[in-house]
Formats: structure tokens, C-alpha cells, sequence
């Protein structure tokens, strides 16, 4: 796993990224102020639901009680933004899945890994700690998982990583809180052929 660091990752976007394949990337002030309080103003009047109602019967699993959330569409202000940034990182990102997450303390971790290609977490609100952020694993094949890195929580900070990479929100650790996150889950951009 990589993890870049600010200044590594102004490096990086000079190179521009074209695949995020077991990559960890961490950008801070990844939103602008502007779009930022805009994000803050906009979770301020949503009514998130719990998942565990929301999802469909074949996901449901005690992992979705954790989490309450609002879809967000691809037209929403904050999506293109995170849509615009990753572009103009060279991901060529495709088409998604977005949401709001509010999240709170809880019992037991929730690794787990998407099946999507891309993820894009950025922290919105919350008490900066280390113990409300996001913890990558590796995967033994049956069944122990090793913590190998730990992103905490801070607002306005993206991550931005390989779907395979397993995963897990650290609140359940001491010293962890409230979270509203935005997730956003991708595809590449296929490819067309130009004649």
C-alpha cells in the first residue's frame, strides 16, 4: 500500500494518476471553502435514514445498522466537484455510487472491501480524531485481518483508494465520534475507440 503525503502527493498529481490500483492517497482541503460550506449547509437540512432500511435484502448485513445516509445523484454540486478533482488527477472516472454517511461509535470493525474500482471518502464534519477515520488491512485469505494504515479523521480530507483494499471505519476504538462523511464509489471511464 502507498500512502502519499501532501507535498508527495503534489508530486504525484504532476504525474497524473491513471490507475489507483493498492494505492492509498490522502489529500487535505480536497473541497474548496466555498463548495466545502456549501456541503456543510446542504447535510445541515437532510434527514439521513438508517441503511439496514435503505439497502437491498442481498447486502443487508449488521454492518448497514452502523451507517445512516442520503443518496446523492451525479448532478449533485459536491459529486461533480469530487468528479471534476479526480479528473483533473487523470483517473478518468465513470459512472458511481454517492451517498452521505452519518456515523457514530460502535462495537466491532467493519471490514469489509467494494466492488467497485474506485473510492473517494471525504471527511465533512466531525471532531478531528484518529479514532473516527479509516483503517486499511490486509487480508490473510480466511480469516485475520492486520491493521496496516491508519488515515484519522480530519474535515475536508479525501481519500482516495483501490476498492479491493479492505477497510473499515475505526470508531470503534476509544476516543472515536460522529462522522458525516461523502463516499463515492467508481468505475473507470470505458474507454471508446476513436475512428
Amino acid at each position: 500500500l502507498l500512502w502519499i503525503r501532501k507535498k508527495e502527493i503534489e508530486r504525484y498529481e504532476e504525474k497524473m494518476i491513471t490507475d489507483i490500483n493498492d494505492h492509498i492517497i490522502v489529500k487535505d482541503n480536497f473541497f474548496s471553502e466555498k463548495i466545502y460550506k456549501a456541503i456543510l449547509f446542504d447535510i445541515s437540512k437532510l434527514k439521513f435514514e438508517n441503511r439496514n432500511t435503505t439497502v437491498n435484502d442481498d447486502i443487508k448485513n449488521i454492518y448497514q445498522r452502523v451507517y445512516f445516509n442520503v443518496p446523492l445523484n451525479r448532478k449533485h454540486f459536491a459529486i461533480q466537484e469530487t468528479i471534476n478533482i479526480l479528473n483533473s488527477y487523470g483517473l478518468n472516472v465513470g459512472k458511481g455510487e454517492h451517498n452521505y454517511f452519518l456515523s457514530s461509535s460502535h462495537e466491532g470493525a467493519t471490514i469489509h472491501k467494494d466492488e467497485w474500482k474506485i473510492n473517494c471518502i471525504v471527511y465533512i464534519k466531525g471532531q478531528n480524531l484518529m479514532n473516527s477515520g479509516t483503517g486499511f488491512y490486509d487480508f490473510d485469505g480466511e480469516d485475520k485481518y492486520d491493521l496496516r494504515t491508519h488515515v484519522g479523521f480530519r474535515e475536508n480530507r479525501a481519500i482516495i483508494f483501490d476498492s479491493k483494499i479492505y477497510h473499515s471505519t475505526t470508531q470503534f476504538e476509544k476516543n472515536s465520534g460522529t462522522r458525516y462523511i461523502i463516499a463515492n464509489f467508481f468505475d473507470y471511464k470505458e474507454k471508446t475507440n476513436a475512428k
